[in-house]
């Protein structure tokens, strides 16, 4: 197995990380797909891509008594494809976008070959009355998930415990004041995926609005804000919140374990500031539980992330979406990013030891052309769990291709 992961990764050039349907558009426009094929009622488009990580641990004692050792790996990290485009029904226009992984399949021992992340049917009300999108797909949650990994700043999410990457269900979009600003929101179930009665699936109402105080017009120097609302019911009145820091191959580091719970109110602001190349991000969500048994625990995560482009790029801000996409370099040398990052994840509070951690960054991301970016970050995760203080130094390279 360890043999095919080295065999991929480096046939990772010639083969998309995580993108939602409104990336892959965005990716149409700056970049030529794979294939691509049109007609006046049938449009569609194949983008594919790959993200490659070797990741080197270095923990002391007391993170091994927490999470048992870490090995130095190869990753495969992402391996997807992506089809999507337009098709006209009964004299109306729908847009649909779906999206395949294939990298559980080929270095995780999965059963199928390919993992299905989103499938999603879009209808754009007439009248600029918004859209709504019908599916698999991701909630309207967070900032560090709503948009594709390609276009973080850092090579990882730190808010994990406290999202859910994709779900199944209806959500709506819509933008007002001439683009200043967004709103979302949806309706999602699992009961599908989970095999369960609609009644014992977990069900979610999420939102998110987000405005622009600032936008210069070449839509690369902006001030955005954000809020969220999330009520999240899991299955048979329980829920569980755990993490990674920041590493795809690294065990859990926190972890409530199941736990017996009603529902959860969660809430996220989020903040990003733009200016001639430097940025500032900071985002913050907590978890109001409710569970009698637990006397009520509340859980939060946050994050600050400063970066600075050396060759004066910015992230391009979309207004269909309210997220800032990835930079594409200018020159033929492409594009230098520095980045500082510092967060935390608490899961410690009434009755619930999930445990605290901390982790701090600093890295560097050379967007070498529209496909390419190669990126390496160092770190070090503290956890604070069963009664013990561990570290562990992480250092993440990255080499990621998409097209």
């Amino acid at each position: 197995m360890k043999f095919i992961t080295a065999a991929v990764f480096i046939l990772c050039i010639y083969t998309l990380p995580s993108f939602a349907h409104e990336d892959a558009i965005y990716i149409a426009k700056k970049r030529t797909p794979l294939y691509t094929y049109s007609n006046s009622d049938f449009s569609i488009n194949l983008s594919a891509g790959v993200l490659g990580d070797y990741t080197f641990f270095n923990q002391n004692r007391q993170n091994i008594l927490q999470v048992g050792p870490q090995d130095n790996q190869l990753d495969l990290r992402a391996a997807r494809a992506a089809l999507y485009g337009k098709f006209n029904l009964f004299g109306e226009k729908f847009d649909y976008f779906v999206a395949c992984g294939f990298s559980d399949y080929m270095t995780r021992d999965a059963k199928t070959l390919c993992t299905l992340f989103d499938a999603t049917l879009f209808y754009t009300l007439p009248g600029n009355y918004g859209r709504i999108a019908v599916g698999k797909m991701k909630e309207p949650w967070s900032y560090e998930m709503v948009g594709d990994s390609a276009s973080l700043m850092q090579h990882e999410r730190l808010l994990n415990p406290l999202f859910q990457s994709r779900n199944i269900g209806i959500r709506y979009n819509n933008t007002y004041l001439d683009k200043f600003g967004t709103f979302s929101i949806g309706f999602f179930n699992d009961s599908i995926e989970e095999k369960l009665s609609f009644e014992k699936g977990s069900h979610q109402i999420t939102t998110r609005i987000t405005a622009l105080p600032y936008i210069s017009e070449n839509n690369m120097n902006y001030f955005h804000l954000g809020i969220s609302t999330r009520y999240n019911e899991g299955e048979d009145n329980t829920l569980r919140y755990k993490g990674k820091p920041e590493s795809n191959v690294a065990d859990w580091y926190v972890d409530t374990g199941v736990i017996e719970a009603n529902y959860a109110l969660e809430f996220g602001l989020e903040a990003l500031w733009s200016y001639n190349g430097f940025s500032l991000l900071g985002e913050y969500i907590q978890s109001n539980v409710s569970s009698k048994s637990l006397n009520d625990p509340v859980f939060n995560g946050w994050y600050v992330t400063g970066g600075w482009v050396l060759t004066g790029e910015a992230r391009p801000y979309d207004r269909n979406i309210g997220y800032a996409r990835r930079i594409m370099p200018n020159g033929s040398n492409g594009a230098l990013e520095l980045i500082a990052r510092y967060g935390t994840v608490d899961l410690d509070d009434g009755l619930v030891s999930g445990g605290t951690m901390d982790k701090w960054m600093i890295g560097a991301n050379w967007w070498i052309d529209p496909y390419w970016k190669a990126s390496v970050s160092y770190g070090t995760a503290s956890l604070d769990r069963f009664n013990i203080h561990g570290k562990n130094d992480i250092m993440l390279v990255r080499l990621q291709w998409f097209r």
